[in-house]
């Protein structure tokens, strides 16, 4: 039987600020505290490879990065993990992504739960437009929120909530950064399992 402590974990891949990791630990504290989830910063960082790296588009694969974090959240027995990066990346058949996650479709899953986001995209100097920390901020939790919503079985949500999928940037400012009362009702009995210990 499966025994894991319900702890977020965020992990630093590649270079990012510090200043980004605990911004958004303190973010991530509001919202999944009701749920005795605690949030924790790993001190070490896991390095990005050159073959993750796609020349042509001058983007980062996404899938070998969230496989391999997801393998080192296999061996440390980490309820979930996060990962944190500052290069584009994108997933197979799309154009980019700001993050993706795996899904509980099997125990292990259920149990090791992986996400990745990058803030590259998040930015507004990205789109040559004026720097806006309060909206960085925003996104970049928002993001986390959502990708750490489909490792608790969450899939995408037409209610006014933070599961709503985000076609692109001017979505994402609109959805809140809660989750709605019916993906709330369905992760509370996802982390009602007795396995989990607080």
């Amino acid at each position: 039987m499966f025994k894991t402590e319900k702890k977020i974990y965020i992990r630093k891949i590649g270079d990012i600020n510090n200043t980004i990791l605990e911004e958004l630990k303190d973010g991530l504290n509001k919202i999944f505290n009701k749920f005795n989830l605690s949030i924790k910063i790993l001190n070490d960082e896991m390095p990005l490879k050159q073959s993750d790296y796609n020349k042509a588009r001058q983007q980062y694969f996404a899938d070998p990065i969230l496989n391999r974090l997801f393998q080192y959240s296999i061996n440390k027995q980490f309820f979930r993990t996060l990962g944190i990066l500052d290069v584009d990346i994108y997933s197979a058949g799309l154009n980019f992504v700001f993050g993706i996650a795996t899904a509980p479709e099997n125990k292990l899953l259920k149990f090791y739960g992986t996400c990745i986001i990058s803030v590259t995209r998040l930015r507004q100097e990205f789109y040559n437009y004026e720097s806006n920390e309060e909206l960085f901020k925003s996104r970049t939790l928002k993001e986390a929120v959502h990708e750490l919503g489909h490792t608790f079985g969450l899939r995408h949500c037409k209610n006014y909530c933070i599961m709503r999928f985000s076609n692109h940037l001017g979505e994402t400012d609109e959805k809140p950064v809660e989750y709605c009362d019916s993906c709330l009702s369905k992760l509370s009995n996802f982390l009602d399992d007795k396995n989990f210990r607080s």
